[in-house]
């Protein structure tokens, strides 16, 4: 597994390699990365080579400027629709339209991700000085060695710790995993699935992701232990590990074989659960880029910095978002593992859509995913309504909902990938 996908990394890199040297398309990286070389080996410098640490700043900067200017355009004609790279070269001296939208997005969103990283830079360097003095004073609270070490470390450094001596893999397969955009669907699909006598879906318990709710906030949203669940971090020598005690009492708890755990980051951790859980199944649901928009920028928890819910920032800032969700899990097409879920055929015609993900999973046909009931299961905290009831009154709710300023943000960093998710591009 490790040595594929060592290899895949390798052709893709290489891949990205010949577009720079051979693609007729690629001028400007070419030239950023000629004048980086030309820096390097002529006479002549922006910055005095002999400058202490800054010296060569400025080679380095053309050339990673040109790399990583490649990357994006590379990724951009990958991401088009119709494989405009591989399939419909342009005449001499022209570029196609769908190409150049690509490339525009992916610039524009790494620009957008970039500036809002520096933006709040000191509020993640507050939050992490504020950590760390709580974990200091947890640990001079703790009378024994280990419990202290485990306070003062939390849970992530402590995991990468122990992690040499803890299993890789697990040989777990009655889990599967949902993910996908925030308001995708997410919190209907867990509440359908959790009516099948064979799968227990309670609300998300984020354990897939890099940084995991807190024990208590855990606790609160599935009506477990609080001291339980933490006594289980501590316990564990890997994350890997930890998802074990919690697939172990869902089973104790529910009665039922297979754990379906649906948090909407899962889509951007499905690498993670391909290497440490192999037999996994991954379900990423997909909806409207556009209605995902009208119903992510009214949530409390949708992260827009400091703009009105209705601005236009917001609406750029919540596509950005779905934009990153998704491409995340496309990046796992043709994995055997792997399937997709459209949110509007969900609610349109569920049915069908519900029999071909059972066939996924392997599980039969049960007429109880049809059925309306309040969920079993302690309340979503995220979406204290949902009880599974189908209705399809938000699809395409965008037209209405969106203004003409709205619908220009979130085209700019939508409008390619909704091509080539097949949704209707017309405005």
């Amino acid at each position: 597994m490790a040595a594929a996908g060592a290899w895949r990394t390798f052709l893709a890199e290489y891949r990205i390699f010949a577009f720079i040297l051979f693609s007729p398309r690629c001028l400007l990286p070419k030239a950023a990365v000629l004048a980086g070389f030309s820096y390097m080996l002529g006479p002549w410098d922006l910055i005095p080579n002999a400058t202490p640490i800054f010296g060569h700043f400025d080679e380095a900067g053309f050339s990673l400027a040109g790399l990583l200017l490649a990357r994006l355009m590379f990724h951009a004609g990958q991401s088009g629709p119709a494989s405009t790279l591989r399939h419909a070269p342009p005449s001499p001296g022209t570029l196609p339209s769908s190409w150049l939208r690509a490339t525009r997005s992916n610039l524009l969103s790494f620009w957008l991700m970039a500036a809002r990283s520096i933006r709040r830079s000191h509020h993640h360097t507050r939050r992490a000085v504020l950590r760390l003095g709580s974990q200091t004073s947890a640990a001079l609270a703790e009378r024994d060695a280990a419990s202290a070490l485990f306070r003062l470390l939390g849970y992530r450094l402590w995991w990468s710790l122990r992690s040499p001596f803890a299993p890789a893999h697990s040989t777990r397969a009655n889990l599967v995993v949902i993910g996908g955009s925030p308001r995708s669907g997410t919190t209907l699909l867990r509440a359908i699935l959790g009516r099948h006598p064979s799968i227990f879906a309670a609300p998300e318990s984020t354990v897939f992701l890099q940084r995991i709710s807190s024990p208590a906030d855990i606790a609160e949203r599935l009506g477990w232990d609080a001291a339980q669940i933490e006594s289980w971090q501590r316990a564990s020598r890997s994350q890997t590990e930890f998802v074990e005690h919690f697939a172990a009492e869902a089973a104790r708890r529910s009665g039922k074989p297979i754990w379906a755990e649906k948090t909407p980051s899962n889509v951007l951790r499905f690498g993670f659960v391909r290497r440490h859980f192999p037999r996994a199944k991954l379900v990423h649901v997909i909806r409207d880029g556009r209605d995902v928009v009208c119903s992510l920028r009214r949530q409390p928890f949708s992260k827009v910095d400091d703009a009105s819910w209705n601005s236009a920032a917001a609406a750029r800032r919540c596509a950005l978002q779905w934009r990153t969700h998704v491409i995340a899990g496309l990046r796992f097409r043709g994995d055997p593992a792997y399937h997709e879920v459209r949110y509007e055929d969900l609610v349109r015609d569920p049915e069908p859509a519900l029999r071909v993900l059972l066939a996924f999973l392997g599980l039969p046909w049960s007429d109880t995913l049809l059925t309306p009931a309040p969920d079993p299961g302690p309340p979503d905290p995220f979406e204290p309504r949902a009880a599974g009831a189908i209705f399809d009154s938000s699809v395409g709710g965008w037209r209405d909902k969106l203004s003409h300023e709205d619908r220009a943000a979130v085209r700019l960093l939508t409008g390619p990938l909704l091509e080539k998710l097949g949704y209707d591009a017309v405005e």
